[in-house]
């Protein structure tokens, strides 16, 4: 028998599917990666079904088959601008005499902070505890245990979409695989780089992703703040792309390999022979030319975080700083411009804790699917599975395969 857990993380410009294994000492290695190029979503949402679909299926499938095993479940990011995370309360009675809360007790009290007015077209994705209160007793992140007569819970209600919600999962649930819990992808990117004294002093975590970048604020151990700017590494390519006149590939080639956000750090007479439109197809290009085209960009992207922070109010209550994390966090001299103009303590945050047998799995473009598994491992949400016969793995490329086929009678 083995202990699974498994993770799709559906990004704008990758889609990655883990399969991680408990072994005895109940440490979690990764066994399955699948990696394919996004299709049908734009900025976080699908925009295509049959696109999106097919490439989930993919992804899927390679995992499935460097495991050798069967995905029946996974946890699923979810992120996009239509996301938005609105504060409540619940309180609920202990007892008239009082006694030691329960776990119970705690899930009574998050009900009835659900209790809001939402409007129809708003689901639930996340009910985030920030803090406690006991009586007269705050800042209690753990009640279980204590004792009292009256148990109150400030949490963090994440909403979405409600048809950007059914479209992602009914483009999963088509691939045959359940879904165990839609994550907020900044929350599991948290998991899997933050530090938990990071956690405790106070620290954001900012996920520049392909479409999107992710903000998560945690104080005192807790996610207080997040939201999802729709501005990623897209904006990046094109505008090289746009600025130098090449093809998209090429200017994320470019960026990949010669790119830097400082152009102080790159000599004046640098240059790089890329690719180019038109009959030559090729170009020469100033290397100080693309980082300046970099560096516009670079500044907008922290800036906007910047104002993000004063408006959540936390801006002041951060002394663990910026971990930066995504594809664009590896972009050389990011790290460097973010640190001078907010002058916080940055560094780029790395996938920790999971080893995997597969690949390596360390470079942050890898945290939202890597914490995902981390997500599901602290929930204590693995399944156990027997080895599964090839009839499985024959039905599911079998049902990847149907994605690409036209519906009859439309030739």
């Amino acid at each position: 028998m083995s202990e699974l857990i498994c993770a799709i993380d559906v990004g704008t410009t990758k889609i990655c599917a883990l399969i991680g294994e408990l072994d005895d000492d109940n440490n979690l290695r990764i066994i399955g990666v699948g990696r394919v190029p996004a299709a049908g979503l734009r900025r976080g949402v699908v925009i295509n079904t049959a696109e999106a679909t097919a490439a989930i299926g993919q992804a899927v499938a390679e995992a499935e088959a460097t495991a050798n095993q069967v995905m029946e479940a996974a946890f699923v990011g979810i992120a996009g601008s239509h996301i938005n995370a609105i504060g409540s309360k619940g309180v609920v009675a202990v007892g008239r005499n009082g006694r030691s809360i329960t776990r119970e007790d705690t899930l009574r009290a998050q009900e009835q902070a659900r209790n809001i007015a939402l409007p129809h077209n708003r689901d639930i994705i996340h009910t985030v505890p920030r803090s406690y209160t006991i009586d007269d007793q705050t800042g209690i992140h753990d009640p279980v245990g204590m004792f009292g007569y009256r148990l109150e819970v400030d949490v963090s209600i994440i909403t979405g979409a409600s048809s950007v919600v059914t479209s992602l999962v009914n483009c999963v649930q088509s691939n045959g695989v359940a879904i165990k819990d839609l994550v907020l992808e900044p929350l599991a990117s948290a998991e899997a780089v933050l530090t938990d004294d990071e956690r405790q002093l106070g620290v954001a975590v900012v996920d520049i992703g392909g479409g999107t970048t992710d903000l998560a604020i945690y104080l005192e151990s807790a996610p207080w703040h997040t939201v999802v700017m729709e501005i990623g590494g897209d904006h990046f390519i094109r505008d090289v792309a746009t600025g130098l006149r090449m093809p998209y590939g090429k200017a994320e080639a470019l960026i990949k390999q010669f790119g830097h956000a400082l152009p102080s750090r790159v000599p004046p007479d640098a240059e790089v022979r890329s690719g180019a439109f038109g009959e030559t197809a090729h170009q020469v290009v100033n290397r100080r030319i693309l980082a300046e085209i970099l560096n516009a960009r670079a500044a907008e992207v922290v800036e906007l975080i910047l104002r993000e922070f004063k408006r959540s109010g936390y801006d002041e209550l951060l002394p663990a700083g910026i971990v930066l994390t995504g594809g664009v966090s590896q972009l050389a001299g990011f790290a460097e411009l973010s640190r001078d103009y907010l002058h916080w303590p940055v560094r780029v945050g790395r996938p920790t804790g999971i080893a995997s047998s597969v690949m390596d799995l360390s470079s942050p473009e890898y945290a939202t699917a890597v914490g995902l598994l981390l997500w599901g491992l602290r929930r204590g949400a693995v399944h156990r599975v027997a080895e599964p016969p090839a009839s499985q793995f024959f039905e599911r490329v079998l049902r990847w395969l149907r994605n690409f086929l036209p519906v009859p009678g439309t030739l």
